[in-house]
């Protein structure tokens, strides 16, 4: 297959809302079961439980598109490889979208329904009539992705665009009947990447680089860590000394506290005194990994117990959130994030279409989906294009998959200032010779 350069998946790109996608407004908005399968052939129409009743002549079928649904109006498991009655005789790509959508957390639920939009856009804006998404509910459990994942091959799924929790993506790796089926997953743990599977996320790794680079580039060789004591704050912490040493750094200091503390107060005096003692050979930055009103409550700490305005606060894309940028004590810090003006346009035409805000990792589902329908149009999707060099584009930015199954992205520096965040470093739209 051929090479796609960067400029070649452009399309990724926002583009105006075709007039048939209107029709899919409000179609990840139903009950927290998984929804019928989908396709770009036709409008997509929600299952009617009343016609799915009274239908004398397709008693069982919905609309008479071919799908067999219970009492309840509710697609059943197809049997055999599932082909809409449209499109039969036709060589059709299938992919099943693996999501928690019946997680008992509300907002869990909220987020499978999100990336599910998400992933229904970049499917009319990318896919073509031969392509077939196939959701399938993994309650966020385990024993319940592995059944959806052998139902949905057993249906035809030639990958998955899912799951979504690293256990679950875990669970699929060591399933024998899911061997070699391409999983495109969103975890951000990268334990679980690998083999057939790719993470489509961002992680907190890459993240922490691009801080430490740009720091590095400026003049600062001296970091410090401020942070929970937490799976995912040892995580950063460790990052945050890999990179200052790689990049000539070094971490300085370190001060954990229990995850939710409010005010930890003996720890940031602790901090605030190992930093000011560093500032003698030279300025310092603190990497604080919190977000909202746990940032605010933690953030102003370090200048009551006297840490000098020199030092440069710092934070991850959590911080891309205007509700804490009128904190005075984060006035002049940097945080990372992926470039705005793509993620903006997307945004905007979300909420045109579905009547709300995307959820957090729509657009990370929007790329994900955009890039394997662009490179399965020749029936397959295969290891070695997904790994290119130069990498795509999409509405986060340049990313690519390294052969490990990670990914690879080039993320922009923004600055907390009087009139909100501002972009002090664009995205860099080219990658380095090297990746692994």
């Amino acid at each position: 297959m051929t090479s796609w350069a960067p400029s070649r998946f452009a399309g990724l790109a926002p583009s105006l809302v075709l007039a048939a996608f209107l029709a899919l407004a409000g179609c990840a908005t139903g009950p927290s079961q998984p929804p019928a399968p989908i396709s770009s052939g036709k409008p997509r129409v929600d299952p009617d439980p009343r016609q799915a009743q009274t239908d004398d002549e397709l008693p069982n079928d919905i609309h008479g598109a071919g799908i067999l649904a219970d009492v309840n109006g509710m697609p059943l498991p197809q049997p055999g490889r599932f082909t809409p009655e449209y499109l039969k005789g036709r060589d059709i790509m299938r992919a099943a979208v693996l999501l928690p959508f019946s997680h008992p957390n509300a907002g869990v639920r909220a987020e499978a329904e999100g990336m599910l939009a998400g992933i229904e856009m970049a499917l009319f804006d990318h896919g073509n009539e031969e392509f077939v998404l196939l959701p399938k509910d993994t309650a966020g459990s385990q024993s319940v992705a592995i059944e959806a994942a052998e139902q949905a091959q057993r249906e035809g799924a030639e990958f998955f665009l899912g799951p979504l929790f690293g256990a679950n993506i875990a669970a699929l790796n060591t399933d024998r009947a899911l061997a070699g089926t391409p999983i495109i997953g969103f975890s951000n743990d990268n334990t679980v990447a690998g083999g057939s599977t790719w993470l489509a996320s961002i992680t907190p790794e890459e993240e922490v680089k691009a801080l430490v680079d740009y720091a590095v580039a400026n003049g600062i060789r001296q970091f410090a860590f401020f942070g929970p004591q937490s799976d995912l704050g040892t995580r950063i912490q460790t990052a945050l000394q890999f990179e200052a040493q790689q990049a000539g750094g070094v971490v300085i200091s370190t001060g954990f506290y229990p995850a939710g503390e409010g005010s930890p107060t003996s720890e940031a005096k602790y901090l605030a005194r190992s930093i000011n003692q560093a500032q003698a050979s030279g300025r310092v930055a603190v990497l604080i990994p919190e977000r909202g009103t746990q940032l605010r409550r933690v953030a102003p700490l370090l200048a009551y117990y006297g840490v000098s305005r020199r030092v440069k606060l710092m934070g991850l894309s959590n911080w891309n959130d205007p509700g804490i940028w009128r904190e005075p004590s984060l006035a002049g810090s940097w945080f990372v994030a992926p470039p705005e003006a793509d993620l903006k346009a997307f945004e905007a035409r979300y909420n045109r279409i579905y009547g709300r805000a995307p959820s957090s990792l729509a657009a990370q589902a929007y790329d994900a989906a955009a890039l394997v329908m662009q490179l399965s149009k020749d029936g397959e999707l295969e290891a070695d294009e997904m790994t290119q060099q130069d990498g795509f584009y999409g509405l986060n930015g340049l990313f690519r998959f390294a052969p490990d199954g990670t990914t690879q992205r080039k993320m922009a520096i923004y600055e907390v200032q009087p009139s909100g965040a501002v972009e002090i470093q664009p995205a860099s739209n080219s990658f380095g010779p090297d990746i692994g």
